[in-house]
């Protein structure tokens, strides 16, 4: 990077500086209607307010051990095959369960087993256009035995029978439609049935022996979205097992029908990096792949816990430029063109967060993750998707004018770098992934280092410099 440098010829430069400095203090302590009587006035042809966009940005890619998804607000279903990633999968592993003892009346007859999936109608990615394949399977294991404080995380699985129990193909409408409900096994419908009937389900640890729970796995020949249910609220539309019958009358027969809630969940979502530039991805946690290595690309994508490292390698050698102070300085980050379409969009907002030499996070004295802050505010950054109408540019711009103060007094020359992800920490400490979007979602950004054809990072840096006489 060049920055013009001037030489010490007059003491009075040191007078210029604290002019200014005892200038803007005067102004942040006067209130409306106070008065000035004296002030000496700087000289603008002392000064030079410049700026500079050639800083040299280093960016590289990291992966993380694992992301927590137990008891996630969001199931994740489907599979897709993307130019970048690779083949990425992601299925739900969950346990419904039985509030109370379930009681059928003797005369009541059988009708079906539903899995009511419910629509979270905020998020997809990928072709929706394209049909999924789902298959419906019973656990062989119950998904909360597991010792106390440990959860599941994204690269977790949970035996299963090979044989489904339900099956579906739909072009998924997230948008429009409420509910995909999914017929289930008439054989275990009925059996469930029958024990209803002769009281042998009389509690939760009843049902838990005959149904450990279930996963909704994606053909691993779909090459379409990955969509979103809900877990939760409202009770009525919620996830769940729907034991319909019905009850013969004179005239007419009364429907009714038996709900097992879903209370534990976990999902499971991974990536196949097998012929794109992630194969090189270094298994040690530890260890960035850089863009060098990479075709001069570096990559972020939720879910899997693929994030992009963003360092300032040369900044501090500003510190040696005499009588100069930055002022302000600007990440803008623009995705690869190529690695965006309709169906695998940016993400809407990104997020900056600390990281040591060693891709580990700053954290604070909770454990929780640092992230970039903004200057002034304490507040971390952000930025979101502009699109530029008029120039025709998409791109994020982040605040880092904070971090560029830091390292420019900085007496070490280890401040760390920083990583983009898509949404904020969900808590702190060993679960702080916790329902973070990172971790319920498969959005994903493509970069180009500043050797790419398509440059995808610049550092705007914007800065005062005194002129000597």
């Amino acid at each position: 990077m060049k920055f013009q440098s001037y030489s010490l010829g007059k003491s009075s430069i040191v007078y210029k500086l604290l002019t200014i400095i005892g200038f803007a203090f005067s102004l942040t302590a006067c209130e409306w209607g106070d008065q000035i009587e004296s002030l000496a006035q700087p000289d603008p042809d002392d000064f030079a307010v410049l700026s500079t966009d050639t800083v040299t940005i280093k960016l590289s890619t990291i992966g993380t051990d694992s992301l927590m998804t137990g008891g996630a607000a969001r199931m994740l279903l489907g599979n897709y095959k993307d130019p970048y990633f690779g083949k990425v999968r992601t299925m739900s592993f969950f346990q419904p369960t039985l509030a109370s003892s379930m009681s059928v009346a003797q005369e009541a007859e059988y009708d079906s087993l539903i899995l009511c999936l419910r629509y979270d109608n905020s998020y997809s990615y990928g072709d929706t256009t394209k049909p999924m394949n789902l298959t419906v399977h019973k656990l062989q294991k119950d998904i909360l035995d597991i010792p106390t404080g440990s959860a599941y995380w994204n690269h977790n699985s949970t035996p299963y029978e090979p044989t489904a129990i339900g099956k579906i193909t739909i072009v998924p409408r997230p948008t429009t439609t409420k509910l995909l409900k999914i017929r289930l096994s008439d054989a275990l419908g009925k059996q469930i049935f029958e024990m209803a009937k002769n009281n042998q389900i009389t509690s939760n640890a009843d049902w838990i022996n005959l149904v450990k729970g279930l996963v909704v796995v994606p053909a691993t020949t779909d090459n379409g979205p990955v969509v979103g249910f809900k877990w939760g609220s409202p009770v009525g539309d919620t996830t769940s097992i729907q034991l319909h019958y019905h009850t013969p009358l004179v005239s007419e027969y009364k429907k009714d029908s038996s709900l097992f809630r879903v209370t534990a969940n976990y999902n499971q979502t991974l990536a196949d990096h097998a012929g794109t530039q992630l194969a090189k991805l270094p298994q040690n946690t530890r260890l960035s792949l850089p863009s060098s290595q990479s075709g001069n690309q570096a990559f972020m994508q939720a879910g899997t816990g693929v994030m992009l490292r963003v360092d300032l390698p040369y900044l501090n050698q500003f510190k040696y430029t005499k009588y100069t102070a930055i002022n302000k300085a600007y990440l803008r980050v623009k995705p690869l063109k190529a690695s965006v379409t309709n169906q695998l969009r940016a993400p809407k907002v990104l997020y900056l967060y600390r990281l040591d030499k060693n891709n580990q996070f700053y954290t604070d004295a909770n454990g929780a993750p640092l992230a970039v802050t903004l200057l002034g505010t304490g507040g971390g950054v952000s930025s979101v998707y502009f699109n530029d109408l008029i120039k025709n540019e998409q791109y994020y711009r982040f605040d880092i004018s904070s971090f560029a103060t830091e390292i420019m007094v900085s007496e070490s020359h280890d401040v760390g770098g920083f990583v983009i992800r898509t949404s904020p920490f969900g808590s702190t400490g060993t679960f702080r992934e916790d329902n973070s979007q990172f971790s319920m979602s498969v959005d994903r950004l493509v970069v180009g280092d500043q050797l790419n054809a398509d440059k995808g990072v610049e550092l705007e840096l914007y800065y005062t410099t005194v002129k000597p006489k």
